[in-house]
């Protein structure tokens, strides 16, 4: 005999009546779309009715497969699998308040609905239509039982109503007790723990039955996107709360929660009550000891992010990634080779090749020291830094775009004051050792990375343009267009500049950075792939004769440490105030790469460090750049730049 849950707390509310609506006269356009609307809406009903005759495949159908990473050629890195970190639960075994949550957060009428919401259906499709996009909204908890027990998780209309379908199937052949309760028992919520009762544990060291209101709201939240509200990710903490907060509001608004219940858990910091994250064995790294570790999370959260967890951990995918192992185990080498011992500097370097695929990234000594990936600023859970002289060649850009040349002369004093700073304050600049350099070219003054030239350049061209051309380029972080973006005194990525250079290097077409190559499914269907859509975004001629003045920065300027032997090289230099940040950034004609080096903790000065008296862009980040570059092009023609156009006239 079934056993019936019967609870005053989830019982279905009186409708509201009453209520009379004015009629309000509007375009002919929008009854139009309103009879629309309701044909649609009529059109599903009646397909639903038709598909809910099918039959429920067999749950074990979709059996657990795991998911395969590889790099570019093939070797596997890493694979992505689900746990037997589940444990079955009765629903009597569960907190009601946990079941309170639930219901509040996901599907408020699942005691009375049919197992579909047709209105919430037709909003979808629309969506979908609108949007060519994923499907919005519109799953009941039933439905999203039916989606993570009997199906696969393709995002597609005729896959929706099929869910939709067997859902109307379910109700049928189940109460609503039975679905509720193997939907609590499939359901993610994150760290690698699928079902309450293995999610109460790995959250809060408590079994399902002692879920408090504190925790099933924060678990309640978690359900729709989970690895985007873990509250022990310092960039999530915003989200977590307020996803609580939203099931919080939902469950007073149903009645089965007080306003002084409302206030106090919605006063508790979420952290104060959950367990630390622990490294998961859903994730398991097969290309050990090379730095791998924050790229297969990136890849983890991409695909979370498109495909859902339950296709990423179960589904058995073939995911074929941009990076190269060999190189990937190259940069590491050369980070790890200078960068040695507990209390050196901390290194991050991004590489990509010339279709702007990710080749080889390392974001940091350690994700078990620090989950913060360095390459991606505050993208990574961190903040960005200050790039210094690298931000010059984007100034130079700009100039070059406004008509100004290479030969145009400036005076270059030891020092300079000129607009203003971040804080509205007159602009004093000094060139490094306060070295007064006379009349010198914008050519010159790059090579020598003149500070005081650079800051009269900016002064003259504008900062807003000059912002204008770096988001072109590819720098994602926000940027204020101020006379001192010009000597890189705002935070960017190393992703940002790396990019940004790969903009000079392809001659002005923005290619933005990708990592993932293809995916298939278990069925070896292509499900999603890479098309290089490049963007041109700066003048070819431009971008050339910025690359010329880049290579003389390696051959005969700051940068000469970072030179490959026989492979063109253009590259900037850049070193931020105290020593506290130090960048290199550049480019061959087949791969890009940016190298910060650092202290991630704060802008303590690099000073006597690994025997070096100031670490500078020139020294210790040039060197590795070297390294890296050094092993990319082993075994490969390096190819030649086009060089800049001259006047025959």
């Amino acid at each position: 005999m079934r056993k019936q849950l019967v609870r005053t707390s989830l019982a279905p509310r009186a409708t509201r009546g009453g209520r009379r609506r004015g009629r309000r006269r509007g375009p002919r356009w929008g009854r139009v779309l309103y009879f629309v609307v309701l044909a649609t809406i009529g059109s599903l009903t009646a397909g639903l009715w038709l598909l809910s005759r099918l039959e429920l495949p067999d749950a074990g159908a979709v059996a657990d497969q795991t998911t395969i990473v590889r790099d570019r050629n093939g070797v596997e890195i890493a694979r992505f699998h689900a746990e037997e970190n589940r444990i079955p639960r009765t629903l009597d075994e569960i907190s009601p308040v946990m079941i309170d949550a639930v219901v509040a957060a996901e599907d408020r009428d699942f005691f009375t609905h049919p197992g579909v919401d047709p209105v919430a259906i037709a909003r979808a499709a629309w969506a979908d239509v609108r949007s060519r996009g994923a499907l919005q909204g519109g799953s009941t908890i039933t439905q999203q039982y039916v989606k993570n027990a009997f199906l696969t998780s393709d995002r597609t209309l005729v896959r929706k109503l099929e869910e939709a379908a067997l859902a109307i199937k379910l109700e049928r052949e189940m109460s609503k007790e039975e679905i509720l309760e193997g939907y609590l028992n499939v359901i993610y919520f994150g760290r690698g723990a699928y079902g309450v009762e293995a999610a109460s544990r790995v959250w809060f060291g408590v079994s399902a039955s002692d879920l408090d209101l504190a925790q099933s709201a924060y678990l309640a939240g978690l359900i729709r996107a989970p690895e985007s509200a873990d509250i022990s990710r310092p960039e999530q903490v915003e989200v977590a709360n307020r996803r609580r907060r939203s099931v919080l509001q939902a469950m007073l608004e149903m009645g089965t929660i007080t306003p002084d219940e409302f206030d106090l858990v919605n006063s508790l910091p979420i952290e104060s009550y959950t367990l630390p994250r622990e490294t998961g064995s859903s994730v398991e790294i097969t290309q050990e000891g090379i730095g791998l570790e924050y790229f297969v999370d990136m890849v983890r959260a991409r695909v979370a992010e498109d495909y859902g967890n339950r296709l990423l951990f179960r589904g058995g995918l073939d995911i074929v990634t941009t990076l190269d192992v060999d190189l990937q185990r190259g940069t590491w080498e050369a980070m790890r080779g200078v960068l040695a011992g507990a209390d050196s500097p901390e290194g991050a370097a991004v590489v990509l090749d010339d279709k702007g695929a990710v080749v080889a990234l390392v974001g940091g000594r350690s994700r078990d020291l620090s989950q913060v990936n360095l390459a991606l600023g505050t993208a990574g859970g961190g903040s960005g830094r200050q790039p210094g002289s690298a931000f010059k060649p984007l100034v130079l850009t700009e100039a070059l775009r406004q008509g100004l040349t290479v030969d145009t002369v400036f005076d270059s004093p030891a020092t300079v004051t000129v607009g203003t700073t971040e804080n509205g304050e007159p602009w004093t600049v000094a060139n490094y050792d306060d070295r007064e350099y006379g009349p010198l070219t914008l050519e010159q003054a790059t090579v020598l990375s003149s500070n005081t030239v650079y800051a009269q350049l900016i002064d003259r061209v504008g900062p807003p343009a000059v912002v204008d051309t770096a988001r072109a380029m590819g720098v994602s972080a926000p940027l204020d267009p101020v006379d001192s973006v010009a000597l890189g005194t705002q935070e960017v990525s190393v992703m940002d500049m790396a990019v940004a250079y790969s903009t000079l290097a392809h001659r002005g077409d923005l290619r933005p950075s990708h990592i993932i190559e293809r995916i298939r499914d278990r069925e070896g269907n292509e499900i999603t792939a890479f098309t290089l859509e490049g963007e041109p975004v700066i003048e070819p001629a431009v971008a050339d004769e910025v690359t010329a003045v880049l290579e003389k920065v390696v051959s005969e300027g700051t940068g000469k440490a970072a030179a490959v032997a026989g492979v063109p090289t253009a590259g900037k230099t850049g070193t931020t105030q105290n020593y506290g940040d130090a960048w290199f950034v550049g480019y061959t004609p087949r791969f890009t790469a940016a190298v910060w080096v650092g202290f991630a903790d704060s802008n303590r000065a690099m000073v006597d460090v690994l025997g070096v008296p100031r670490v500078t862009g020139g020294n210790i980040p040039a060197r590795i750049w070297s390294g890296i570059m050094t092993s990319a092009h082993v075994g490969i023609d390096p190819g030649s730049f086009v060089g800049p156009t001259t006047d025959s006239s």
